[in-house]
């Protein structure tokens, strides 16, 4: 019989509960949530959501445990590559490096993370998934609340990507007021976006359009860094929830490059009624349980924090009784056993007593050894101190290097969404100065610097200088500038 699966998916809105059997959908359901309870992501009335998944639960026959998503707004998604090092210290020195690429304080979300297959010698591959700790840690204790139990945690956009049919596609899942992008090549999510649309601006169309524009502007993004095999216009847009509904959109969103555009599907069997558009996420969760396709997403790390995962039994406490009763049998015949071997004993004392006056004769022995000892322990202090003091440079030395690493790094990412070309970035002790060119309006440079200051990891972003000039070949306007930052 074929293994059965609930998967929960709380967005925004809106609670969604799928029941699965392998990979045939059994029972489906969904409830409206109250404006406030759940804000971008974060359940706010724990309570009062608990009470509804309940609700839900309890009307359509599922207990016991489920498999749960948190969605991808304010998570922070990272490929990265390490030495090969020891698995010993592989948390740390996973730690280290996503504190160098995530750029929020490392003790406001918990990492996730899952290796990935490299063909380099001597290197580890990681995706990374650093998802915030209030959303994470609501979801947990709502599920708590609501009588459920959860060992397997999944990020929307991750389970998403697991009902791609083709290789290389951009993913678009929309609901009311978010939205997840994710650009998926060799089964690998290459990019990651998750944000809120706000939905008291503009019209539909408005918002339709702005939707296109953050499509464009994300494959964009991909094709600048991966000039080798940049996205053509084959490659699919392929959508769900309510923008699988609108097919009138879809032409729209395929952009200027005229990108085909799909609705999502997925291989399981569906019942009648059931629309696969409106609960992708979940059927991205039972995924895990039914076993990989052709092509979706190989991502299906736990995002569950290890201090919530249920613990081992503890043995002590199950042998410690029985451990009891067997060394109260074990004393009495200890006792019994003692006694014989006194007897023993008293024969065996003289050569005891030799071994006694040999032992003494080699302890002699060592009376000089120890006296050369000390005579080089006493050398020891110094080379110690001035062991302490290179470590110190060294250390200083390293963490100035990973700063300005990062803060480099960072100059150069910040800008592929908009109008601006870095002709330089240069690091001086302290100071980061940027060249470059914005191509549209001075509005692009002071956008530039405005998102170097979002990262968080510098003091000051200073606009130093900003020249209009006009070029001689093309005969328009640029704006030349110079951006301090410290």
């Amino acid at each position: 019989m074929a293994k059965k699966l609930t998967t929960i998916y709380i967005e925004d809105n809106e609670i969604k509960l799928m029941v699965t059997a392998g990979k045939t959908v059994e029972k489906w359901a969904s409830m409206m949530l109250d404006s406030g309870m759940v804000n971008e992501g974060v359940i706010m009335q724990e309570d009062a959501v608990a009470e509804r998944i309940r609700s839900l639960a309890s009307s359509h026959g599922v207990s016991g445990e489920v498999t749960a998503a948190i969605s991808g707004l304010n998570s922070i998604f990272r490929l990265v590559n390490l030495p090969e090092v020891p698995k010993n210290i592989l948390d740390d020195a996973i730690m280290a490096e996503g504190a160098r690429v995530i750029p929020v304080p490392m003790d406001q979300v918990y990492l996730s993370r899952q290796e990935l297959q490299t063909k380099a010698p001597h290197e580890m591959r990681f995706f990374l998934a650093a998802h915030p700790k209030n959303a994470t840690d609501a979801l947990v204790r709502t599920i708590q609340k609501a009588g459920l139990k959860m060992k397997i945690m999944d990020i929307a956009p991750l389970a998403l990507g697991r009902s791609v049919h083709v290789p290389r596609s951009v993913v678009v899942n929309t609901w009311l007021s978010s939205i997840d992008i994710i650009i998926l090549v060799d089964r690998v999510p290459e990019v990651i976006r998750s944000f809120s649309i706000p939905m008291d601006v503009g019209s539909d169309a408005e918002r339709l359009m702005s939707i296109a524009e953050e499509i464009s502007r994300t494959v964009t993004f991909y094709n600048s860094s991966h000039s080798e095999a940049p996205f053509g216009a084959d490659v699919p847009v392929l959508v769900a929830g309510e923008l699988a509904r609108n097919k009138d959109a879809w032409t729209v969103l395929g952009g200027d490059e005229g990108h085909p555009v799909e609705a999502m599907t997925s291989g399981f069997t569906m019942p009648e009624g059931f629309d696969m558009t409106q609960y992708m996420v979940n059927l991205g969760m039972a995924v895990r349980l039914a076993g990989d396709g052709e092509y979706g997403s190989m991502i299906d790390l736990n995002a569950m924090p290890a201090a919530y995962l249920p613990r081992g039994v503890n043995w002590f406490n199950i042998l410690a009784p029985v451990a009891g009763v067997l060394l109260l049998g074990a004393l009495y015949y200890g006792w019994t056993y003692v006694e014989d071997i006194k007897t023993e004993t008293d024969t065996i004392q003289p050569k005891i007593d030799a071994l006694m006056i040999q032992i003494g004769q080699e302890q002699a022995k060592l009376t000089g050894l120890k006296q050369q000892t000390e005579e080089v322990t006493t050398l020891i202090p110094p080379i110690d101190k001035e062991a302490l003091a290179l470590r110190s440079a060294y250390e200083n030395l390293r963490e100035q290097r990973e700063f300005a690493s990062g803060a480099v790094r960072n100059a150069w990412i910040q800008k592929p969404l908009l109008t601006v070309t870095l002709e330089s970035v240069v690091w001086s002790g302290d100071t980061l100065t940027i060249k470059g060119i914005a191509s549209k309006s001075e509005a692009e440079v002071f956008l530039y610097a405005t998102q170097l200051r979002n990262t968080l990891r510098f003091e000051n972003v200073v606009v130093t200088e900003i020249i209009k000039e006009l070029t001689v070949d093309t005969k328009v306007y640029v704006y030349k500038f110079t951006l301090t930052v410290y």
